[in-house]
C-alpha cells in the first residue's frame, strides 16, 4: 500500500490532534492495515497471487543463473588453455550474459513492484469506503493507522471489524467449476 501516504496522514491526523482541543475531543480509533490485508478474503487472495507469481519468476531467475554460473566455472577452469582471442570472447560472452541477467532481474522486480501496486490500489479503494463505513457505526470520528499510534486501547481496535465489514461486502466468489 501506499505506506507514506498512510504515514503522512497518520503523521498529520496526530499534528492535528494534539494541537486543538475541538479535535481532540473527537472519537477516535485505529486499524491494523497488514492485519486487514493478511485477514480478509481478497487479501488473502491478492497476497497468494503474488507470491505465487514471484515465487515462479524467482524460480526461473535461480536456474538461469545456477547455469551461468556452471559456465562461468567451465570457464574459468578452461581459461589458462584457451588461446588469448578465444578467452577474450568468451570473458565478453559471460560478461554480457550477466548483464542480461541483472536487467532481467531489474525487470522482474519491476513487473512484480507493479502488480502488488496495482492490486493493492484497488483492494485500498475499497478498503477506505469499509473503513468509513466502520467510523460510522461505531461512531468514531477518526480512524489511525494502528503504526502510527504510540499507545491505543485496544477496545478502540477496529481491525476485525474492518476485516468482517470488507469480507461481508465483498465476499471472495466461488471458484468457477473446472471444465
Amino acid at each position: 500500500m501506499k505506506t507514506t501516504t498512510w504515514l503522512g496522514l497518520g503523521v498529520a491526523l496526530a499534528a492535528l490532534l494534539a494541537g486543538s482541543d475541538a479535535l481532540a475531543q473527537g472519537k477516535i480509533g485505529y486499524v491494523n492495515l497488514n492485519s486487514v490485508l493478511e485477514g480478509t478474503e481478497e487479501g488473502k487472495a491478492i497476497v497468494g497471487k503474488l507470491q505465487k507469481e514471484f515465487e515462479a519468476k524467482q524460480k526461473e531467475l535461480q536456474a538461469k543463473m545456477k547455469d551461468f554460473e556452471e559456465r562461468a566455472k567451465q570457464f574459468q577452469s578452461q581459461a589458462k588453455m584457451l588461446k588469448d582471442d578465444v578467452r577474450a570472447e568468451r570473458m565478453k560472452a559471460l560478461a554480457q550474459e550477466e548483464q542480461q541477467l541483472q536487467g532481467l532481474l531489474m525487470q522482474y522486480q519491476t513487473d512484480i513492484n507493479k502488480k502488488k501496486g496495482e492490486a493493492l490500489g484497488q483492494f485500498e479503494v475499497k478498503l477506505r469506503a469499509i473503513i468509513e463505513t466502520v467510523a460510522q457505526k461505531e461512531g468514531l470520528d477518526y480512524i489511525l493507522r494502528h503504526e502510527v499510534l504510540l499507545f491505543g486501547p485496544p477496545k478502540m481496535d477496529m481491525t476485525n471489524d474492518v476485516i468482517r465489514e470488507y469480507d461481508k461486502k465483498f465476499p471472495k466468489k466461488a471458484a468457477a467449476p473446472a471444465k
